[in-house]
């Protein structure tokens, strides 16, 4: 039960801090297609992000070197969700979703 009620305050604490920054996204974009590139950008260090917590939930973790916790588990969360950022920030290292994203939608935006 502890471990269910753990994943969903990781959950939320996730989402609201996706949420914020995107937010602030909307708050310093100049036109709505720098919001679009931004934000398509966020979509997909997001993607990633879970990505990489998903992979490692299928990591076998006994007689690892570090105990598992709840602290380790936030830990890595963060570390993950700024691997994330580096790798859709960098043009040689992303997986194309923000690009398609903002190819795809431009077209519905103002300049």
């Amino acid at each position: 039960m502890n471990n269910f009620v753990g994943n969903i305050g990781q959950s939320y604490m996730q989402n609201s801090s996706d949420l914020a920054e995107i937010e602030q996204i909307k708050r310093g974009a100049k036109s709505q297609k720098e919001q679009l590139k931004k934000v398509s950008q966020e979509f997909e260090s997001i993607f990633i992000s879970k990505m990489l917590n998903e992979m490692d939930k299928t990591v076998d973790k006994e007689g690892s070197l570090f105990q598992e916790s709840k602290y380790l588990d936030n830990l890595k969360s963060f570390m993950y969700n700024d691997i994330a950022r580096q790798i859709a920030q960098d043009p040689r290292s992303n997986l194309g979703i923000a690009k398609q994203m903002y190819t795809q939608l431009e077209k519905t935006v103002r300049e």
